[in-house]
């Protein structure tokens, strides 16, 4: 009964409470309870983070302060090479006596003039004049001369013609008399280490040493229209090959060439085999193989005695 009446009494506040205004609250109760529908949303564009490591602190490396400085680069720029320029000089003019050859040296510019020295192989002189075909030297502080064609010369262009010395100066006629040819000795009358002898003749040429034969040879002497001389002479210059010319003739390295007297010479021959018998313009020929033997046993110097 009391149940009853207590529901009865609940039942009773509720209706007071609704009617009075208790509706909003409940209202606000309900609305708090409620779920709102979910609202769409767009998607947005989104820029892309860009992680940025922080900066890090730089630490002097004490190790390379130290190091070698490194070079400074070259310009870039391109430069055309230049050519040096070359002073030109004048060569100093000069003559050479060849190898194997030995070179009179004379007071004048001639083989009558008197031999004054010798040049040996390899001996170089200036040139301080000409006169035809034969330089001036300076010789032991004095002028002297040597034949053109017995020497090579360098730089001689622009050398200058001087005068030759005269015959009739006091000191030449002192120092160097008319020139004489010795007349031919026989072997016992003639002593030198040295010497040839050639008999016309017999057209035969002997080798000796003091007043022994060593080599005998024929030769071929000069004709009639062009004798050979006869008297005493001494080779002057040797070549081992030279040029030879004349009235009607040339011939180009003629051998073992040995000039005694002038242009008289004792030389090889290829030209003829007729030895025994005179065939030349003057000249002593002599089989090559002979004339290449006499060539290397004598020297510039060596006494050649020509007789009948």
């Amino acid at each position: 009964m009391r149940m009853s009446s207590l529901s009865a009494l609940a039942g009773t506040i509720l209706f007071l409470a609704m009617a009075i205004g208790w509706k909003p609250f409940l209202l606000a109760r309900a609305e708090s309870e409620r779920v709102s529908p979910p609202v769409a949303v767009w998607p947005m564009a989104v820029s892309p983070t860009v992680t940025r490591p922080a900066p890090v602190a730089e630490i002097p490396n004490p190790t390379a302060a130290r190091s070698a400085p490194i070079a400074t680069p070259l310009p870039s720029t391109s430069i055309s090479p230049t050519t040096p320029t070359t002073a030109t000089t004048m060569a100093t003019p000069s003559i050479a006596v060849a190898d194997g050859n030995r070179v009179n040296v004379r007071s004048g510019p001639g083989t009558d003039y008197p031999v004054v020295g010798l040049f040996d192989s390899g001996i170089q002189a200036q040139v301080v004049g000409r006169y035809g075909d034969w330089w001036q030297i300076e010789y032991d502080g004095t002028p002297a001369w040597v034949a053109s064609w017995v020497v090579a010369t360098s730089g001689v262009d622009s050398v200058p013609q001087v005068e030759a010395p005269s015959v009739s100066t006091p000191l030449l006629q002192a120092t160097a008399p008319p020139m004489r040819i010795p007349a031919p000795a026989v072997p016992e009358e003639i002593h030198e280490a040295r010497w040839i002898d050639i008999d016309l003749s017999l057209q035969s040429l002997t080798a000796y040493e003091g007043h022994t034969p060593v080599h005998t040879t024929l030769v071929s002497t000069g004709l009639a229209g062009t004798p050979t001389p006869e008297g005493q002479f001494r080779i002057w210059v040797k070549f081992r090959y030279d040029d030879m010319e004349g009235p009607g003739y040339y011939l180009a390295d003629v051998p073992y060439v040995m000039y005694f007297h002038k242009g008289y010479g004792l030389h090889g021959v290829f030209w003829h085999g007729n030895f025994g018998h005179p065939m030349s313009h003057g000249c002593v020929n002599l089989p090559t193989p002979e004339a290449e033997w006499l060539f290397d046993w004598a020297d510039v110097g060596t006494l050649v005695n020509i007789h009948s």
